[in-house]
């Protein structure tokens, strides 16, 4: 079970004003999976996935999928959802990175990679790979920052200065396939 705290200044009062709080980034845990499936009705850019796969995640990939919460326990700002490959224990898989709008500045997103990355590199997992879609154009920005490469094989196109994999997810379902090494 992992914890980490860290401060952030956040507008919890509604009003304006910034309150400084303890924000905490832990494990999920099997009765976050439906305050998990809301909080991904909120994030546009995800696909909607159901309920079962949310529960599937805290149930049996735990130890790889992180949420945080406010230090009230409240309300939820993030989560992660992973797990490394059980055929190839170097690879790992982030299925879905989701921030609560409103808090994308914040770092809970880099807070929660961070926590993914250090489970993996204590269990010897070298390379996380990822999907987006090639829209979503702040969250393949945000990934190049933090050092993403994009995957290419030959089914690989460019488009719009990226490379994408054609029908990766199906016909017409093109994708971006980040990687990087940790």
């Amino acid at each position: 079970f992992n914890l980490v705290i860290f401060k952030l200044n956040v507008n919890f009062a509604g009003d304006g004003r910034e309150i400084m709080r303890n924000i905490k980034v832990r494990n999920v845990q099997g009765d976050d999976f439906l305050k998990i499936a809301e909080l991904a009705e909120k994030c546009s850019s995800i696909t909607k996935e159901k309920n079962s796969i949310y529960h599937m995640f805290t149930k049996f990939f735990r130890n790889t999928s992180f949420i945080v919460k406010d230090s009230a326990e409240k309300g939820v700002l993030g989560f992660l959802l992973g797990f490394i490959s059980p055929a190839d224990p170097n690879n790992a898989y982030i299925h879905m990175l989701c921030v609560k709008p409103g808090f994308g500045k914040e770092n809970i997103a880099t807070h929660l990679l961070q926590s993914f990355f250090e489970v993996l590199r204590d269990k010897g997992c070298r390379k996380v790979y990822l999907l987006t879609k090639p829209r979503n154009k702040v969250a393949v920005s945000f990934y190049k920052t933090l050092g993403f490469k994009e995957y290419e094989n030959d089914k690989t196109i460019a488009i719009d200065g990226l490379n994408i994999i054609r029908n990766y997810n199906g016909p017409g379902e093109h994708r971006v396939v980040f990687f990087k090494i940790i």
